[in-house]
């Protein structure tokens, strides 16, 4: 990775952030974070740009981490420019202490781009590597189809 990594940490524990935060260290992920544990602290960051988006499923200040990826799929559904132009959403990887297959499809039902148990962290790297990749794929495919169409118009 170039750039460091500047993700979005949806998270009621201290810990549990610093665990990941130390966790991507030692893989050599170099980013920046901010951690958020209410509504209106979300709401409010969100208006800034992400790289990605760690949402913990088990929150306890009052919402859910279901209640923060819908409250992010529909800010980001509100904030679409118009014309539309390429908008990606945001990767939004749920972390959860505990599996259960019905909150895993939930999840993933709801936009969620991935499912990491907080207890196997080995996978998230590969994860975060493979939406960097997609991300950066996506965005050098649709700079090269502008380019096309403006030499096309200019024939």
């Amino acid at each position: 990775m170039q750039a460091p990594l500047r993700f979005l940490l949806v998270e009621d524990s201290v810990l549990d952030a610093d665990v990941l935060t130390r966790f991507l260290r030692y893989h050599d992920i170099e980013h920046t974070y901010e951690r958020v544990d209410t509504v209106p602290a979300l709401n409010e960051v969100l208006k800034q740009s992400w790289d990605m988006i760690f949402c913990d499923y088990n929150i306890h200040t009052g919402f859910t981490g279901m209640d923060a990826l819908r409250i992010i799929r529909a800010y980001e559904a509100a904030h679409q420019p118009t014309p539309p132009d390429l908008i990606l959403p945001v990767p939004v990887i749920m972390i959860s202490s505990i599996l259960n297959e019905n909150a895993v499809v939930a999840a993933m039902n709801a936009g969620a781009t991935d499912f990491i148990i907080k207890g196997y962290l080995e996978r998230l790297i590969s994860v975060i590597r493979r939406e960097i990749r997609y991300t950066s794929m996506i965005k050098d495919y649709h700079a090269k189809w502008r380019d096309a169409e403006a030499r096309a118009t200019k024939i």
